[in-house]
């Protein structure tokens, strides 16, 4: 490779880049002490010059063997499994990851980009909320993969799921079981699965000329626990309390349940209860949570192995992928058989 470039020379590579031939020579046998921007500049004369600079950026991007996994939190249990298929596809291809539990807004995404440039990382994969703006920004640094959160308006690849027909789903469930009165517990409408999920209850109780009524609608502000438990109790004492919960996550199912409990209302006698995410508390619960079921591994597996192809310039056969979901139907919503009597009885 080195003999091939010589035939160029250093020195008109130097010429044209206005780099010295001591850093060309660095870039050429793909030292780290070389700024990014400067092996960019370097490749650049190369190609004026006619020189294949496929090989030698293959080997510089496989030399980066970091990648940088952003999430919004790390106390949310959905993303564990995710992180899981993620790291599984990176140990495969010789990668690293770094998880980085921060946002990326206008404020922060100076520094997120500094992070990128100190650990020379080799691209990104992230499940956070990030304005279009600040997507363009940083895929234009680096290769850039999104997973379940996405903007299908960009040419950045992701992996999600149909979060609008997965939600108008669970409730046309929730419908089937003779339930009317149905709240909804929602997370950030900054979050595409929120903005979705809500789309799609919405449109399941419209198919069945049921009004919306927004006072059975709970918007929450994190996926927290605490705040769904004091909010759902609020709303079972009061006079419009509904007759099931279709919840944007487990979590917050599982609140549903613990409000429940404080009251006189049973489960699912009285009160239904339909979660989303299928993490490992939707099984622990008593009653166990009927719930939607991502593949979460496979989101975390498929979107690193997306982004592995981006870093070494492959052909991604598809950019956009949506994987399907399937309803776990579990205790919280199966009809209780009566209880027997003896003929004494």
């Amino acid at each position: 490779m080195v003999k091939e470039a010589n035939k160029i020379t250093y020195s008109k590579i130097a010429e044209l880049s206005g780099i010295s031939m001591a850093t060309i020579s660095r870039v050429m046998n793909n030292s780290t002490n070389v700024k990014e921007e400067t092996r960019r500049t370097v490749m650049d004369a190369m190609r004026q010059l006619g020189y294949d600079t496929t090989d030698l950026e293959a080997i510089a991007a496989k030399s980066n063997d970091l990648l940088i996994f952003n999430i919004p939190s790390l106390d949310n249990p959905f993303y564990s499994l995710i992180i899981k298929g993620a790291k599984a596809s990176a140990e495969r291809n010789g990668y690293n990851m770094l998880i980085n539990e921060d946002p990326i807004d206008d404020r922060s995404i100076d520094t997120f980009i500094a992070l990128l440039k100190k650990t020379n990382a080799a691209g990104i994969l992230s499940t956070n909320c990030i304005s279009k703006q600040n997507l363009m920004k940083l895929d234009a640094i680096l290769p850039i993969v999104q997973c379940c959160e996405c903007d299908p308006s960009l040419d950045i690849p992701f992996v999600t799921i149909d979060d609008v027909s997965a939600a108008r789903n669970a409730v046309e469930y929730i419908l089937s079981l003779g339930r009317r009165r149905i709240a909804f517990i929602n997370g950030p409408l900054q979050y595409k699965y929120a903005r979705d999920r809500l789309k799609g209850y919405l449109e399941a109780l419209e198919d069945a000329h049921i009004e919306r009524d927004p006072d059975i609608i709970i918007q929450l502000q994190e996926i927290n626990y605490d705040m769904a438990v004091s909010a759902v109790f609020q709303l079972l004492n009061s006079e419009k309390r509904p007759d099931a919960f279709f919840a944007s996550s487990d979590v917050y199912a599982a609140a549903a349940i613990k409000a429940t409990k404080r009251t006189a209302l049973k489960v699912p006698r009285d009160i239904a209860i339909v979660g989303f995410d299928n993490i490992e508390l939707s099984s622990m619960c008593s009653p166990s949570i009927t719930t939607v079921n991502q593949p979460k591994f496979q989101l975390g597996l498929l979107s690193c192995e997306m982004l592995i192809k981006r870093i070494c310039k492959e052909q991604i056969p598809i950019r956009s992928m949506y994987m399907d979901t399937e309803l776990i139907v579990r205790e919280t919503t199966q009809k209780q058989s009566p209880i027997s009597r003896s003929p004494l009885q």
